[in-house]
């Protein structure tokens, strides 16, 4: 028996060796189950903040006792069919128009929107404004998700729609990208990601040259929006205008399904022709869902390159429209569906964006009373509430260290430390099963080391080793330009041998800005968890989560 127990030991023992972020599952249980057992207490006795966190804590947990993953995709799928009934019957009305809704009619309210776009697009500078794009790290309908799959999106048979061909070869001709052989693909992917534990999240994977261009677009738009006071480079904007929402009297309103409610009659009677006609160009017609294609009733889906930047020009036009129509004055901010308006203009934009054929989430809209919620940000009375989320089941020492991060930060972002006696009582007992060397770390989004005060020690990391990928793909784009010598020249990944050489002076303008493209791309992958030294910090976190009982 004593030979059994010490084998057993010496088991475990190498396998904390081999896995430093190992945690025994029966702590893992115990954790989680405390945990949830001191935010219950918490919104017993505490106000308006710990009574929040109880009933958001769990909102976005993906139980894997839950429904089975068939049953969420398919509840996934039938939400997003549904949203799509909704769009026809939106094309239906918009197709038909002049439609009075009591303020002004909407012939009135799509002029005012359609002219504050055309602002903000300008003219359209062709084909200067493709020549902007990117290839992602994301899924395309040829290339899976990977730490390799953007560089592999410059090698091989890339997909593109019939639509699209001919931007492409505008974009590409005289360059190395060229190169690449193309294969015609009309529709795009459906796939879901886990969201909830009872739905999924719908997004469909696009041809990469569609999205490579569905960028350029995007970016275009972003950099024009900025000119006009909207940055969608940054959500801190919007948080903070939710944060003094009750002084400025201002609404947060967020949209449900909203990128997936921009339909194809809207999007034509918004945009300049010449605009609309390169994006219905640039993005897919069709859809693949299990097999079946799909024509699509919305204009784009969540996985098109410009459906972010596009779904917020157009709800900050819409919205700009319907103030100026009402006569009323304030500010207005939009980040995606996440709207900042004035309190008196809500509920007209409400039943307006109803009749265009959006849904405002009522459940996070916030007009009356001391709550608001913008960007992430969740602020009651002007008091930071936002909460945190256990998104998936306690498994690892990365898992404890996020929440212990998140629960001190919760508590104590206002002053600097722990205040509740019972927060400070768990915190203090859970960091004791994580590794002192792993203590002093310095930011609360981390989760390789857990914010104690203490100096920087050590932290856990996962190895970083190269990805496998064809020779072909592994030659990257790339420019140089040498002062000492007299030409120029550029190196196709595309062919190995020989390697084809170009003339810079031979290439259009643009081209000597494919290095910011992210061509100069090493693919890595993560490997296995290991600790490491800090980094060298410039300052160190003044955030004492023990001030009050501290621990050596």
């Amino acid at each position: 028996m004593a030979k059994s127990q010490k084998s057993t030991t010496g088991t475990g023992r190498k396998l904390r060796q081999r896995h430093p972020n190992h945690l025994p599952y029966h702590i893992a249980q115990t954790f989680q189950v405390e945990l949830d057992e001191l935010i219950t207490r918490l919104a017993q006795t505490g106000g308006f903040k710990e009574s929040y966190l109880r009933s958001e804590y769990l909102s976005k947990y993906n139980d894997p006792k839950g429904c089975s993953p068939a049953e969420r995709r398919t509840a996934a799928i039938q939400k997003w069919m549904a949203a799509e009934r909704i769009n026809r019957v939106t094309n239906q009305r918009l197709f038909i128009g002049g439609h009075d809704l009591g303020y002004a009619k909407s012939e009135k309210l799509l002029r005012i929107a359609a002219s504050k776009i055309k602002s903000v697009l300008g003219s359209l500078d062709y084909p200067s404004c493709l020549f902007k794009g990117s290839h992602s790290g994301g899924a395309s309908t040829r290339v899976q998700r990977s730490p390799s799959s953007m560089i592999e999106k410059y090698a091989g048979e890339a997909h593109v729609s019939s639509t699209c061909v001919k931007h492409w070869l505008q974009f590409a001709s005289n360059s190395m990208l060229s190169d690449q052989v193309l294969t015609l693909t009309e529709s795009s992917a459906m796939f879901t990601v886990p969201k909830a534990t009872d739905i999924d999240r719908v997004a469909c994977k696009e041809p990469e040259i569609n999205m490579f261009l569905q960028k350029s677009i995007g970016n275009h738009i972003r950099r024009r929006m900025r000119k006009f006071g909207i940055n969608l480079n940054d959500q801190s904007i919007n948080r903070g205008l939710a944060r003094t929402a009750l002084l400025d009297k201002s609404a947060t309103i967020d949209l449900s399904s909203a990128s997936d409610s921009i339909t194809v009659f809207l999007v034509m009677r918004l945009l300049p022709y010449d605009w609309y006609s390169l994006l219905d160009d640039l993005r897919v017609k069709t859809t693949v869902i299990d097999g079946e294609t799909h024509e699509l009733e919305m204009f784009s889906s969540m996985g098109n390159g410009f459906t972010f930047e596009l779904e917020s020009l157009i709800f900050w036009a819409l919205a700009h429209a319907i103030k100026a129509c009402s006569g009323i004055r304030g500010k207005v901010s939009v980040y995606g569906d996440d709207l900042i308006i004035p309190i008196s203009l809500a509920r007209r934009l409400a039943r307006t964006f109803a009749y265009f054929g959006f849904r405002v989430n009522r459940k996070k809209s916030r007009w009356t009373g001391k709550f608001r919620e913008s960007c992430g940000g969740h602020y009651y009375d002007s008091r930071d509430v936002t909460p945190f989320y256990l998104r998936e089941p306690v498994r690892w020492k990365t898992d404890v260290i996020r929440l212990l991060n998140r629960l001190a930060y919760w508590d104590a972002r206002e002053i600097g430390f722990i205040t509740d006696p019972d927060v400070l009582t768990f915190h203090q007992k859970w960091s004791m099963t994580i590794p002192r060397h792993l203590w002093g770390g310095q930011s609360f989004e981390d989760i390789t080391s857990l914010v104690t005060g203490h100096n920087p020690r050590k932290v856990l990391a996962q190895e970083v080793v190269d990805v496998d990928v064809d020779e072909s793909a592994r030659k990257l784009c790339w420019f140089t330009n040498r002062r000492d010598e007299a030409v120029s020249f550029a190196v196709s990944p595309f062919i190995p041998d020989p390697c084809w050489v170009y003339d810079l002076a031979s290439l259009p303008k643009w081209a000597h800005a494919l290095g910011n493209f992210g061509l100069e791309y090493k693919p890595v992958t993560e490997g296995k968890w290991v600790v490491r030294s800090q980094p060298v910090w410039k300052w160190r976190t003044t955030f004492k989560p023990w001030l009050l009982q501290p621990m050596d």
